[in-house]
């Protein structure tokens, strides 16, 4: 059961949407007085709120709008007025700003959607709240002489300001982050709230995977040669082999992560090992025509504290560098997942391994390790010591586990040489000086008797 129970936790992972926020700490001055022509009211909701209109201010490229979901998209054009629920989107190479009056001004970036979900002043407090589908949206507010609570919601953070300058991204397989260009801000996601930037001004920047600010800032100081999200030549192999033998390669934006459907999966060594991407690989293969498995790697001790690789976007990715590079999702030839890390991959560590049934009937399936293109002998299943495991998958229970445990191995650094075990010795450096005849000093022995 413990086997099991780690593929609950990736799903888990997986399938919750958390909600991320930024908000202005800072309190903006006291309301003043404005006349009810400094703002464009629209109906009242209760007493002393009225809702707001947002104004188009500015269009670049393919943007279209909606009043609402049931309504129908259209072409936004400059001066054009929309309220509550009204929901923008823009193309590739795009944008439209638009205002909310008296001083909120917002600026959503190419291939994102923004719906506005509240706009109104309550008693001269102005509260608007903006929802992020995908994309990058600037808020920018000047808050002088009145107060705001502002918040921008997307399906993995939440930020929320009192009159500010700042902006939200959530662009899977990106991870969300929030800046502060002007003001304090909060950021909030499933795992923390955090206070950052300066009412002086100057960028700050925090994301869902940096306890703060201080944190991203040196992660991002730093140049890494493996950039994680950059397609190597060594991954692309083996998704070339796939398309050539008749497979289809797609970006799914909602699971964040590349999608790959049908080819002809590798069977043999001679075919496989050449396309594994990593140092060391772990091959979870399918034969079963129209069955989806997805494969899960856990690490569960040593200095990175555990962590999961698994092909969804976010979690695709490991701290210590492991990375599943695609999601297949079957076809006529059954299919193939890999989960790899690169050459400095954690050692002196348990790796365990799981299969979630997603889709399909239940198919016979293999699951290999490779380290430097050599097989990796590993606990099966069954409990038994092997080099491939064999097995059937199938839908769990969901009470007790989404995943099947189908193998563990404890990865030790690379063995020393036969030599070294047996202790053997360097040759002795020769204590005579340079260009003397090898003739050693010291006396030399008495000759042997001659034989008669």
């Amino acid at each position: 059961m413990k086997r099991l129970a780690f593929l609950s936790t990736v799903l888990a992972t997986s399938t919750v949407a958390p909600a991320w926020s930024m908000q202005e700490t800072r309190p903006a001055a006291a309301a003043a007085t404005t006349t009810p022509g400094a703002m464009t009211p629209a109906t009242t909701a209760e007493a002393g709120e009225e809702k707001l209109i947002a104004t188009v201010t500015g269009v670049e490229g393919v943007v279209q709008v909606r009043e609402s979901e049931d309504a129908p998209w259209q072409r936004a054009t400059v001066g054009q007025q929309v309220g509550e629920n009204a929901e923008f989107r823009t193309g590739p190479r795009s944008a439209v700003r638009f205002t909310i009056p008296p001083d909120h001004t917002i600026t959503l970036d190419r291939l994102g959607t923004v719906k506005v979900l509240q706009a109104i002043n309550d008693n001269g407090v102005i509260r608007t709240q903006m929802g992020m589908r995908y994309g990058r949206t600037r808020y920018m507010i000047e808050a002088a002489g009145r107060e705001h609570e502002s918040s921008i919601v997307s399906p993995s953070s939440t930020l929320a300001v009192r009159g500010t300058d700042f902006s939200a991204y959530d662009q899977r397989p990106f991870p969300a982050y929030g800046v502060s260009l002007r003001g304090q801000v909060q950021f909030r996601d499933r795992k923390k709230r955090v206070n950052f930037g300066s009412v002086a001004g100057g960028k700050s920047k925090v994301d869902v995977n940096n306890p703060n600010a201080a944190s991203v800032a040196l992660g991002e100081s730093v140049v890494d040669p493996s950039i994680r999200l950059a397609r190597t030549a060594a991954e692309d192999r083996l998704v070339a082999t796939l398309l050539q033998s008749g497979a289809t390669v797609e970006f799914d934006y909602d699971k964040g992560i590349r999608v790959v459907r049908g080819g002809q999966p590798p069977r043999t060594d001679a075919e496989l090992i050449p396309t594994l991407p990593g140092s060391l690989n772990f091959v979870l293969r399918w034969t079963q025509p129209g069955t989806d498995l997805n494969l899960g790697v856990f690490t569960a001790t040593g200095g990175t504290g555990g962590e999961s690789v698994y092909p969804i976007g976010g979690i695709n990715l490991s701290p210590s560098g492991g990375e599943t590079a695609f999601d297949h999702r079957g076809g006529p030839n059954g299919g193939i997942e890999v989960a790899f890390w690169p050459a400095n991959f954690p050692v002196e560590q348990i790796y365990t391994a799981g299969s979630v049934h997603i889709s399909g009937p239940n198919s016979p399936a293999t699951l290999d390790i490779f380290r430097d293109g050599q097989r990796v002998t590993f606990t099966g299943p069954d409990g038994q010591q092997t080099q491939t495991a064999n097995f059937i998958a199938f839908p769990q229970n969901p009470d007790i586990t989404d995943g099947q445990f189908i193998g563990t191995v404890l990865i030790n650094p690379p063995s020393a040489s036969r030599a070294d075990r047996r202790g053997a010795a360097a040759p002795a450096k020769s204590i005579l000086p340079a260009g003397a005849k090898t003739q050693p000093y010291g006396p030399l022995p008495p000759p042997r008797a001659k034989k008669r």
